[in-house]
């Protein structure tokens, strides 16, 4: 049985207060001219500095690394069909949160018949790619990573819920924070953190290349229900199958591991207990304050 020391995780939050620190800085950095080698080679450091290199450090800190524990493995036919499945699950699902709304959960908008084949290239690594790595490293190999020796439905929750407060976006945390829970039982499912980049990068390449189409689409329309009918069967659709896929990889698991190698996790109610105090610890509450601050700045910032 996995013992809890609940001192032992409560510099999780802390690391990840620093990256929004680092995060909220660079939004005041300007990297140039769009769609330009500067800038891409500007944002691409900025990035590893705020999400890689901080990853590295902590975890260095706490024990020697070990890829196995990252994630750094390779993962299956069927878990590509789940990443497709979840990924597309997590755009109709955005969609539907989005619809009537200024909420947003994509990194970037582009219009696809509007930029040349070089910008789009750009833009997929750029806004699509590169975000897609770099927060998987740090959510879901570190954080998911720490919070689940709570158990697995207690380390998304809270790993999800950081991830989505990263965003500083007031209207779109339930979107960031859905996203959030099925990429962390993504990379669980398949044990590799490429898996959840992958449907991560799936998501974002469907949120920046449609968004803007989408929202033209809809203020155009008479009736937002056929948009709703639409995105909400294909939400149920890809919800079936990802759960499907879910399934045969934790069959395929209970297979092969060895009933007296799987994890034991602490009783229910002590899983309950370090999940209310780790959620009320300060750095926590220090991650939700910053956030909400953040938030209303950027509210602020667009008025």
């Amino acid at each position: 049985m996995t013992k809890i020391k609940l001192k032992d995780y409560h510099i999780t939050p802390v690391f990840c207060l620093a990256v929004y620190i680092l995060v909220f800085i660079s939004s005041y950095i300007k990297t140039g001219a769009e769609y330009s080698a500067n800038k891409f080679l500007s944002l691409l450091v900025i990035q590893i500095m705020i999400f890689v290199m901080p990853a590295i450090i902590y975890k260095r800190i706490k024990r020697p690394i070990s890829y196995k524990e990252l994630g750094v493995r390779p993962f299956g036919a069927t878990g590509i069909l789940l990443v497709i499945c979840a990924a597309v699950f997590m755009f109709c699902a955005a969609v539907l949160m989005g619809l009537g709304s200024k909420s947003t959960a994509a990194p970037f908008s582009a219009n696809i018949t509007e930029i040349p084949v070089s910008g789009i290239v750009y833009t997929v690594m750029l806004y699509c790619l590169l975000p897609a790595i770099v927060e998987e490293i740090t959510f879901r190999s570190v954080i998911y990573g720490e919070y689940r020796k709570f158990g697995v439905i207690e380390g998304a929750l809270l790993s999800s819920v950081l991830f989505a407060l990263m965003h500083f976006s007031l209207n779109g945390f339930f979107t960031y924070f859905l996203c959030g829970v099925v990429l962390a039982l993504i990379y669980e499912v398949t044990h590799s953190v490429f898996a959840s980049m992958a449907a991560h990068f799936i998501y974002n390449i469907l949120s920046v290349f449609s968004h803007k189409l989408l929202n033209d689409a809809a203020a155009r329309a008479d009736s937002l229900i056929p948009f709703i009918f639409i995105f909400a069967a294909a939400m149920l659709l890809f919800l079936f199958f990802s759960l499907s896929r879910a399934q045969r990889l934790l069959e395929i698991d209970a297979e092969t591991v060895p009933e007296s190698q799987n994890e034991k996790f602490p009783p229910l109610a002590e899983r309950l207990r370090t999940l209310l105090v780790s959620a009320l610890s300060p750095g926590y509450v220090l991650c939700l304050a910053f956030a909400f601050f953040a938030g209303i700045m950027k509210i602020r910032g667009q008025l």
